[in-house]
């Protein structure tokens, strides 16, 4: 069973898993005991990863020279005496970002109750508000452009060398959740305190100055942009309580002949067992959602089979191998496919858009995709002794394509447009819906 994953530690992703690491957070995974005991626990975990790292991975030292990874260690253990513990680990992450490795990091996550409460979301080249509190709805679709008189470009400089990617859309897909951090604001040198000033600007140019303190982002309190559009775009049309529905689902259109399957992340009851997820039996069992899938496809009238991939970060890759096998030998859907893919699609979902380019004759539509084709994948982690921080590592290297050198290209280039996002309008769909 081929497993292509990652510790996945963002937003988007952790509403599929439902877990937060707090590893960056200055409230979790202190290193006890008085100064010269701390230092000695910290200079002992750096040591472990610096020698474990390199005989774990299977090839650490692909992007980066021994001697300069060798170099990052020896000056943060320089500097131990002078870091906080948030400060230390937000600077593990910095060395082990430098690896070049998406699935390989220290897991900085999210600690909901210390966050800036308002959420970002990239649209083109504008960082643009899609969540704030309902006490600040005014700023809701302003863009970010400075962090205490930082500019917006230099901010996120900073916040890209936390981030271990491959290319830059998967740095897209996650620094957003960064920024609205007070620990890593503070260890990057952006802010000073927890108090920080937000710059933001309307499409007309007129500047917002807001004041945000992290107070988290409480449901109850929340407005999204998401909430005001006028019509719910089909990639919504889901039940969110269901987490059936949030994994994978699929609706199909009479009037259009079209019928549309969201797949969010490879896995089923089977696969969150083999992970050791413990309410295992929650989990769908995929073999059953395919035969619904396929009996839909059979029974209906098509024009087109839209397979929407945009948010699916990975699992176990065999999980879609098996579907996309039966998928091609339909003769109804000879022609009739097409998938959407963009920065969220990374892994294992990278994967299942090369089954579909290569067992099916699918057009491809939205964004590149956040993961390579060929890298590094098959994570297992490395638990430091005395700081419990947890590392992952990539175990395998997959070479999928000899022809594709990076990124999954769309042969349809299509970007969202933020007046068109909040009209409830999914410009990817749209493209695809209107094509003849």
């Amino acid at each position: 069973m081929v497993k292509f994953i990652r510790n996945r530690v963002y937003i988007l992703i952790l509403l599929i898993f439902g877990v937060l690491l707090t590893a960056c957070s200055s409230t979790s995974q202190k290193v006890s005991g008085n100064q010269t005991e701390r230092v000695k626990a910290w200079t002992k975990d750096i040591d472990y990863l610096y020698n474990n790292l390199p005989k774990s991975h299977k090839n650490l030292y692909h992007n980066i020279k021994e001697e300069d990874f060798k170099k990052e260690i020896v000056s943060l253990k320089q500097d131990i005496e002078e870091l906080k513990d948030y400060e230390i680990k937000c600077r593990l992450a910095q060395i082990v970002a430098t690896v070049g490795d998406a699935h390989t990091s220290v897991n900085l996550g999210f600690n909901n109750s210390n966050v800036y409460p308002v959420v970002f979301w990239w649209f083109q080249e504008d960082l643009r508000v899609v969540t704030t509190l309902k006490e600040h709805r005014h700023i809701l679709g302003k863009k970010l452009i400075g962090i205490n008189n930082m500019p917006l470009k230099d901010v996120m400089q900073k916040v890209n060398s936390l981030i271990p990617h491959e290319n830059e859309q998967w740095l897209k897909a996650t620094n957003v959740r960064f920024v609205t951090m007070p620990e890593v604001l503070k260890v990057l040198g952006i802010a000073s305190e927890d108090k920080v000033e937000f710059s933001l600007s309307d499409d007309s140019n007129n500047v917002t100055k807001l004041e945000l303190t992290p107070e988290g982002l409480p449901d109850e309190k929340i407005t999204r942009v998401i909430d005001e559009m006028p019509t719910k775009p089909l990639r919504l049309q889901y039940n969110t309580n269901s987490l059936s529905e949030r994994l994978y689902w699929y609706k199909y259109l009479p009037e259009e002949k079209l019928l549309y399957l969201q797949y969010n992340q490879c896995i089923d009851r089977s696969v969150a067992k083999s992970y050791g997820i413990e309410d295992y039996k929650d989990y769908p069992e995929f073999w059953e959602f395919s035969q619904r899938l396929l009996k839909a496809i059979n029974d209906n009238n098509l024009d087109k089979f839209v397979v929407d991939l945009r948010f699916n970060s990975g699992g176990d890759s065999s999980l879609m191998t098996g579907l996309v096998n039966k998928l091609a030998s339909i003769d109804k859907l000879k022609g009739k496919v097409y998938v959407m893919i963009g920065r969220e699609t990374f892994s294992s979902g990278v994967m299942a858009a090369m089954d579909f380019m290569n067992q099916t004759k699918a057009v491809f539509y939205g964004e590149p995709t956040g993961g390579n084709v060929n890298g590094y994948g098959d994570i297992k982690t490395l638990e430091l002794p005395n700081s419990k921080l947890q590392v992952s590592y990539s175990t395998k290297y997959f070479k999928l394509s000899s022809s594709i050198e990076k990124n999954f290209l769309p042969a349809v280039p299509v970007e969202q447009n933020y007046n068109n996002y909040k009209q409830g309008i999914d410009d990817v769909f749209e493209a695809v819906r209107n094509n003849n």
